[in-house]
């Protein structure tokens, strides 16, 4: 078991049979999360959908979503969360910037940091096309990448570096995860 320590205390990280995957937009989360599930017996389960899915139920378009919005309806499906097992969560690359809400999945996964340089990243996520970007305005993508960072590293409990474009590289990071995910529980 491990902890980490938000601004006022220490919150203590109950583990269940989930895998909830961060990292910069461009790093890979839904590439290995997908992976993850395809060698193993976790679904796959990708909260940009259910982000899309109540933006329609409330008569607005997932890519014309506000910050704001994204953001609370972000919170809004994850403090809803609770009774999963055996899923592998692609979070989207924003969830860190609410405390709430990674208490919240510190209580039903073990969180996964899926890391990578700024240069590797940012070509592929300039080679997959334009994605919605929380908090950009005013920000490159490098100052965003640096604002971010230490944010993961903080709520992560564990974490593990990719730097490929090689086929194999997600199912080696996959099997990487499930390895990590292992040893914590045993």
């Amino acid at each position: 078991m491990q902890y980490w320590r938000d601004d006022s205390d220490v919150v203590y990280m109950r583990q269940q049979n989930n895998i909830a995957l961060m990292g910069m937009a461009g790093v890979g989360k839904s590439y290995i999360g997908k992976k993850i599930a395809a060698i193993s017996n976790y679904e796959y389960m990708e909260t940009d959908e259910l982000i899309a899915k109540q933006a329609n139920q409330e008569g607005k378009r997932y890519h014309d979503l506000s910050d704001d919005n994204f953001l609370r309806i972000e919170k809004d499906i994850f403090m809803k969360m609770g009774d999963l097992s055996g899923k592998v969560i692609d979070t989207g690359a924003s969830i860190i910037y609410d405390q709430d809400v990674m208490r919240k999945i510190a209580e039903f996964a073990h969180i996964v940091y899926i890391e990578d340089s700024i240069d590797v990243i940012n070509d592929r996520f300039n080679a997959r096309g334009p994605v919605p970007l929380m908090r950009i305005e005013g920000k490159t993508f490098e100052q965003l990448f640096t604002e971010r960072q230490p944010l993961y590293e903080k709520y992560a409990q564990s974490m593990v570096t990719r730097n490929s474009f090689r086929d194999n590289d997600a199912r080696l990071v996959a099997e990487q995860i499930l390895e990590l995910v292992r040893d914590d529980e045993s």
